[in-house]
């Protein structure tokens, strides 16, 4: 999955730009949690192991802080979270431009596959004239590089 063809740098200051047109402070703590979570463009990390990094590099910071900053991502929409049997996870936005879309997840090499959102979505559901506001969206199997691996 490619976020819209954007490399490392240029999807942090996609997040950073968001952040500076919202009403929240741009604190070094959120620069580093950004910076952190761009890596996590194609997959789920937890917020357990986001608040274990951001222990290393700040180790009074606690995890209300980290679990509100990332809440604050999330309702930004620069982060996407999801929540596995009560396990809260989040991602890097992978499509800035398509907030309402689902996900493909490969059971075997974890990647994180984008499905295209909005009209495509509205279109396979046979409803056109209807406007998403949030899209949980997710479907489990095998990727196309894994099944070949399988078939072989």
């Amino acid at each position: 999955m490619q976020m819209e063809n954007l490399n490392t740098n240029e999807k942090y200051q996609k997040g950073v730009n968001i952040l500076k047109n919202s009403p929240l402070r741009v604190t070094q703590q959120r620069l580093t949690l950004l910076a952190y979570l761009t890596d996590f463009s194609e997959e789920y990390i937890t917020v357990t192991n986001v608040n274990r990094y951001m222990h290393t590099v700040y180790p009074t910071a606690s995890y209300n802080t980290t679990y509100n900053n990332i809440n604050e991502f999330v309702k930004l929409g620069i982060l996407e979270e999801r929540n596995d049997d009560g396990q809260l996870s989040v991602k890097y936005q992978c499509d800035f431009n398509q907030i309402h879309h689902g996900h493909f997840f490969c059971t075997r090499c974890h990647r994180v596959i984008k499905i295209s959102g909005d009209k495509e979505l509205n279109k396979v559901l046979g409803m056109d004239n209807f406007q998403f506001q949030k899209v949980n969206l997710e479907i489990f199997g095998l990727c196309d590089q894994c099944s070949q691996k399988v078939a072989k």
